[in-house]
């Protein structure tokens, strides 16, 4: 079985460096070997990340190999992200609903986002 993440690329910088961290959003656990996960998936079964209300900016959605950021594979390893089963992903996919649709949304968000202007938080 594999591993998939959806991952926030995250770049800044400091008056002495510029800073990059990969952070781990969703993290897609028990995937068959040969299948591929895709971006349609995702939003089907209700996580769309965003940066600023763009979709999918500054998001990336690999298979975890070793070829990732060795940071990213430090954070998938301490549990950083939402965990979920490629097969509840499926079942959530064949399944959406306005519920599934916020929860990326929620917890994805950097900056401002568009959809929910003029809606007190709390």
């Amino acid at each position: 079985m594999a591993t998939w993440c959806v991952y926030h690329w995250i770049y800044y910088t400091t008056p002495h460096k510029h800073v990059t961290e990969h952070v781990p959003r969703l993290v897609i656990t028990d995937v068959p070997e040969g299948e591929t996960v895709t971006r349609e998936q995702v939003e089907r079964a209700g996580y769309r990340p965003h940066d600023y209300g763009i979709p999918w900016e500054n998001h990336f959605l690999k298979p975890v190999t070793q070829d990732l950021p060795a940071d990213l594979l430090a954070r998938i390893g301490a549990g950083e992200g939402e965990r979920i089963a490629f097969d509840r992903l499926q079942e959530l996919a064949a399944a959406p609903s306005l519920e599934n649709g916020r929860k990326m949304a929620e917890k994805c968000t950097v900056g401002p986002d568009p959809t929910r202007a003029g809606v007190a938080d709390g």
